[in-house]
């Protein structure tokens, strides 16, 4: 079965409109395979039309095995091209800005005839196949390089910057296509910021670093986070540390099936408050990775998601005081029938 097929399927369970317009570059990707395209036109019966403009186009007459391809010329609206090719019942669609939504209603005789239905493609997405679990795995594989890198160069006196160079230096090596997302090494106070970026600051001795990074390969990502000490570790940075790393382990034991994802983040949660930092932990426990760096399902106290197998997440508590500093554990994680299983390997640091 296909993933369009899957589609069909999942409209039919929900009640959605069986004709889908799928506009979100990455969700074309997702059923199609294919970058560079302007819209995708799953009909009830017949054939699925992909729309490219010319830069792409030969490209994906020769690449797309699953959609017609048809050529949007330059200057051609879209939203008129996908009106002939629809009839008078309801139009399922992915994503659009208010004004391309306003456009297509337009197009097809009113905003009555469309339907949102990105829900079906975020939960459809959210469920890894054999192919998509055995590419993350190696960006996995790969993002451990990039942490090793980071281990081996870490030292008083080298900035933020310069490690996050050998990193992805590193990565590049093991045949990352790119990092998944920008990478993050934070050093001292800025440790207190989840998403610190890397510059020029000078790790001094004794400091935490985070090093926050992914790998991406073959469109597909990973995400990996440690937190190091540049020296010795005091009392204070010791017991920070080996609370989020038992927080961890706690949320890991509560990621599995048919589990409300919000357990999880409870799990980690209840050891960071029992400690009285759990006013530091400022963020969800985790999201999911794939085509993005975050997509379904979210990993918070307020998700509504289920966890399932095929689910791959991230699981990432953390402890950030203002003003001293933070730590950060994250590991890719797989649901499998078996229970959890963790796609990043690099040793904690302690």
């Amino acid at each position: 079965m296909t993933r369009i097929d899957r589609l069909k399927q999942a409209a039919v369970k929900h009640n959605k409109p069986g004709v889908f317009t799928v506009f979100n570059s990455t969700n074309i990707n997702y059923f199609t395979g294919f970058q560079g395209a302007t819209a995708l036109l799953i009909p009830e019966q017949g054939e699925n039309m992909l729309f490219v403009g010319s830069v792409n186009y030969e490209q994906a007459k020769a690449e797309v095995k699953d959609a017609q391809v048809q050529l949007l010329k330059r200057g051609e609206n879209i939203m008129d091209r996908i009106a002939q090719h629809t009839s008078a019942g309801k139009l399922a669609v992915d994503t659009l800005s208010i004004d391309s939504w306003r456009a297509l209603a337009k197009a097809v005789g009113g905003e009555e005839k469309l339907e949102v239905a990105n829900q079906l493609i975020r939960g459809l997405r959210a469920v890894k196949d054999e192919k998509e679990i055995k590419l993350i795995r190696e960006a996995c594989r790969i993002a451990d390089e990039g942490m090793k890198a980071v281990a081996q160069t870490i030292r008083a006196g080298i900035t933020e910057r310069q490690v996050a160079a050998e990193a992805e230096y590193a990565m590049r090596k093991a045949g990352s296509d790119g990092v998944a997302f920008e990478t993050i090494v934070v050093c001292g106070v800025c440790c207190a910021y989840p998403h610190g970026g890397a510059g020029e600051r000078i790790i001094a001795e004794g400091d935490f670093v985070i090093a926050d990074l992914g790998a991406t390969y073959r469109l597909y990502r990973s995400d990996i986070t440690r937190t190091f000490i540049a020296g010795n570790p005091n009392q204070k940075q010791i017991k920070m540390y080996e609370t989020v790393k038992l927080a961890q382990q706690k949320a890991f034991e509560n990621i599995k099936a048919h589990t409300l994802a919000k357990e999880a983040d409870l799990a980690a949660r209840r050891v960071i408050e029992d400690t009285g930092m759990g006013e530091f932990f400022v963020h969800n426990l985790g999201h999911g990775v794939g085509l993005e760096i975050h997509e379904a399902p979210i990993l918070g106290p307020h998700s509504h998601d289920l966890l399932e197998t095929g689910n791959v997440v991230t699981n990432e508590p953390g402890i950030y005081i203002p003003g001293y500093g933070g730590v950060r554990i994250e590991d890719t994680t797989l649901i499998t029938e078996n229970g959890p299983e963790k796609l990043t390997n690099t040793p904690y640091a302690h």
